[in-house]
């Protein structure tokens, strides 16, 4: 049984969807490390042992659970459950992502498309959904959703995948727009290639040193979700590294 709040201790309260992949560790790493306690969102059973190290690292830090987040029913639970662990919401983090591409727009099947949409933005809005009259009980917080570079350039080939991030950029200025006298904020980062083993193994004679490491990118996410970042709202930041 998750630990609530008051057993967990002190410290601002994170949920991060799709915590628990390349990128996801070491946001959740950064997080913790950071004095945070932090509600992870799992999007498949593979996922369910990958966050044992920092458990045991991170006693009462941490909690999980394993919804879908492209419902409203599950994305609703996943932040309620989050709230009644950790008694307070401060930020949400939508790292849960997809990608399918290699082929033009004329030949993008629907059913590509839709589960685009739907693992990528809709799961981001139903998250924010759910999230923002919590935060607005708590007097605010931070939502920053990770986008992506193909939002911006090199979208040939990748049409579904790049309309659904670039829908969070649209969607965190938003927010921003209509919540920035209320104490809430939004944000997106746009990665560019993680040097993460799968992307090694995918291309090989790429040069890795110029991707960038999966603890950058953390540090951008956890400097735009905490006070730190106060003035910041409704930014896309690209952080590409030297890609």
């Amino acid at each position: 049984m998750a630990k609530s709040g008051a057993e967990a201790g002190g410290g601002p309260v994170a949920f991060i969807s799709g915590g628990a992949g390349n990128l996801g560790r070491a946001v959740t790493r950064a997080f913790l490390e950071a004095g945070w306690r932090v509600s992870v969102a799992l999007h498949h059973t593979d996922a369910k042992n990958a966050l044992d190290e920092l458990k045991s690292a991170h006693a009462g830090k941490i909690s999980t659970c394993m919804l879908d987040l492209t419902t409203e029913r599950g994305a609703d639970s996943a932040i309620r459950q989050s709230v009644q662990w950790g008694g307070r919401l401060d930020a949400v983090v939508h790292l849960m992502g997809t990608w399918a591409g290699g082929a033009k727009v004329g030949d993008t099947t629907l059913g590509v498309w839709d589960a685009m949409m739907a693992v990528n933005l809709t799961s981001g809005f139903l998250l924010a959904n759910a999230a923002i009259p919590r935060m607005l009980e708590g007097g605010g917080g931070a939502i920053v959703f990770v986008s992506s570079r193909a939002a911006r350039e090199q979208r040939a080939g990748n049409g579904a995948y790049a309309v659904s991030k670039a829908g969070l950029i649209v969607l965190a200025e938003t927010i921003a727009e209509e919540y920035r006298d209320r104490g809430i904020r939004a944000n997106a980062v746009l990665p560019g290639t993680i040097d993460t083993p799968a992307n090694r193994r995918a291309m090989p004679g790429a040069d890795h040193d110029r991707w960038t490491p999966p603890e950058e990118i953390a540090r951008v996410v956890l400097f735009l979700a905490s006070p730190d970042s106060a003035p910041v709202n409704g930014a896309a930041v690209p952080v590409y590294g030297r890609s």
